[in-house]
């Protein structure tokens, strides 16, 4: 069986998935309730890094690096229904959570782990 070249191969899978409407958050786990930690761990440490730098364990950034929540002069800026609103309706590559986690759950995620990186 003759293999595709590279390049070729990555386009083809990126046509085909933009032909089918590929959905960035589909793979996202939905909170079952219970340890928020593992969920950071699971569905939102892949853009913002397991510390909240958006980095890797290495320290270069993630590719779709998300907001960095230890920078505590920005991150503190916001208030906790700015956290929990961009959770839930999405901004710019943060996908949407409403379907993942209900408010109490992100609201209860912004106050025990993502104000907590702020404040380290």
């Amino acid at each position: 069986m003759r293999h595709l070249p590279h390049p070729l191969l990555a386009a083809l899978l990126l046509a085909g998935s933009l032909l089918a409407g590929a959905d960035p958050a589909k793979d996202i786990p939905k909170f079952q309730g219970g340890d928020l930690q593992k969920y950071w761990m699971d569905a939102c440490a892949r853009c913002h890094g397991v510390n909240g730098n958006g980095r890797d364990n290495s320290g270069r950034p993630l590719p779709d690096a998300g907001f960095d929540f230890t920078d505590s002069r920005k991150a503190n800026k916001k208030k906790d229904s700015d956290w929990i609103k961009v959770t839930l309706e999405g901004k710019d590559k943060m996908p949407a959570f409403k379907d993942k986690m209900s408010e109490a759950d992100v609201a209860k995620m912004t106050t025990e782990i993502v104000r907590k990186f702020a404040a380290k």
